[in-house]
């Protein structure tokens, strides 16, 4: 990718300087944090903050079922269709006939469509639907023997907007659409109702409205009551209810934070049963929000493939990302020196700073790095991830365009002694008006440098 071409649309974004610096450290500590789910195969649309803005609705409390929903007998090809998308819940569902037929309709410019199924396992819900006449939709929306769509779904809210994962395939059996979401609510409720709005079919908008039935699966509770802490005591997992679900669980625990660390993420890095098999994980870190008095208590929900019926114990292997508050130095500092870290003995060296020929010149030394989990290309993520701002917009939630700079180009001057220099492009419709090193401040990521923090595994006996 041109790098200057990815900084120039980065430079287009005009959001909220606070929002911003939470946004960049949350989702580079989610990045770095959070493994890719082991699903094989699966190939889904996760939809995250950028894009939830499309996933709104209004989370209905309606307990009646219309009469046509009823448990599935022999219905092949929808059992075909989990194939599809590589659904291993609701695969082993429909084989135990444990998925719940639907058969509501809508139709909206000429185009039908109709929602087929729903399963309700733990805290995870699975919904199919089929576009019936995807003629009418167009080739445009198809790419790679997928189609696009979007829809609304439960209040809008930050925790629905990303709770859900959303596909469309294309196949020789018709068009097929398939909704999984980790229910983000603290209360998994036995039985209500979820409305979903598709408002958008590939190009042609519209207004398909559903009200879907979901019943909870037979499951089982298990007290756990136990606890584990770091080695600092700054953080501490307490583990409180694990739900069996039939091809799911679901792991509900709170989690202490220290005040210093508002932003860092707590999180199950991987949980394994008694034979040391790991257990694929849907999601780590489901939030219900923070409690602030002398540190910060979160109450939070993990959910995971099925334990095994035989397993006698599992083992929970939990972490913590740090965050840290962004650092901002004036550019017209006398070089070298250093910009420290308040959460460990992490550092900066700035060993030079430049302005020549409409560029921004910036070398600087990086000590005591976890080089055995923070790679190479990791390092010169985070080094393009630095700013250079008007100094007089520092106090603004908004910084005009033509006074800041947000991304360089970094190489690699050191390997071995981590030596980089990041280079601004200061002209140019992205550039900025009038630079003078006293006038402008460069800001540093701190957040990503951190290693994770490991704690001591958990063994949870389930029998």
């Amino acid at each position: 990718m041109d790098k200057q071409w990815f900084n120039d649309e980065i430079n287009k974004i005009e959001v909220p300087r606070e929002e911003l610096y939470i946004a960049i450290t949350k989702g580079m500590n989610r990045a770095k944090q959070e493994k890719p789910v082991k699903r094989k195969y699966k190939r889904r649309k996760i939809a995250w903050l950028a894009a939830a803005s499309v996933c709104m609705c209004v989370l209905g409390s309606g307990f009646v079922f219309p009469q046509m929903n009823r448990v599935l007998a022999e219905v092949p090809l929808i059992g075909k269709v989990y194939d599809y998308f590589r659904d291993t819940v609701g695969q082993n569902l429909f084989a135990s006939k444990l998925v719940t037929e639907l058969n509501q309709q809508a139709v909206s410019n000429g185009i039908s469509v109709t929602m087929k199924s729903v399963y309700y396992d733990g805290g995870r819900i699975g919904i199919m639907f089929t576009v019936d006449n995807p003629d009418k939709v167009g080739k445009s929306a198809v790419s790679h023997n997928s189609f696009y769509y979007t829809c609304k779904l439960a209040d809008g809210s930050p925790k629905w907007m990303t709770s859900a994962s959303y596909d469309g395939r294309v196949t020789k059996n018709g068009w097929f659409g398939n909704i999984e979401i980790n229910y983000p609510e603290k209360e998994l409720p036995p039985i209500t109702t979820l409305p979903i709005t598709i408002t958008s079919i590939g190009e042609t908008k519209g207004f398909w409205k559903f009200d879907i039935p979901v019943r909870q699966l037979e499951n089982k509770k298990i007290n756990l009551q136990q606890s584990v802490s770091s080695e600092d005591q700054e953080h501490t997992f307490n583990f409180g209810t694990i739900t069996v679900g039939k091809e799911s669980a679901t792991i509900d625990y709170k989690v202490i934070y220290p005040l210093l660390g508002e932003h860092d993420l707590a999180r199950i890095e991987k949980i394994t049963d008694d034979k040391g098999k790991e257990l694929d994980m849907f999601v780590s870190g489901i939030e219900f929000g923070r409690k602030v008095s002398d540190h910060l208590e979160s109450e939070e929900r993990s959910i995971f493939e099925k334990i095994p019926d035989s397993a006698e114990f599992i083992t929970i292997y939990p972490v913590v990302r740090l965050s840290e508050k962004p650092v901002i130095v004036n550019l017209d500092e006398k070089t070298p020196f250093e910009i420290e870290s308040t959460r460990s003995d992490f550092k900066i060296i700035v060993n030079k700073i430049q302005h020549k020929n409409k560029q921004l010149v910036v070398q600087y030394t990086l000590q005591n790095v976890d080089t055995k989990h923070i790679s190479m290309d990791e390092l010169i993520n985070f080094g393009e991830a630095m700013n250079i701002t008007d100094s007089s917009y520092m106090n603004q939630d908004i910084v005009p365009r033509g006074h800041n700079v947000k991304g360089s180009t970094v190489k690699v001057l050191d390997k071995e002694k981590l030596q980089f220099e990041g280079t601004f492009q200061l002209d140019g419709k992205y550039g900025v008006e009038n630079f003078s090193l006293k006038d402008y401040v460069l800001e540093v990521l701190m957040s990503p440098y951190h290693p994770n923090k490991t704690l001591p595994p958990v063994q949870i006996k389930l029998k």
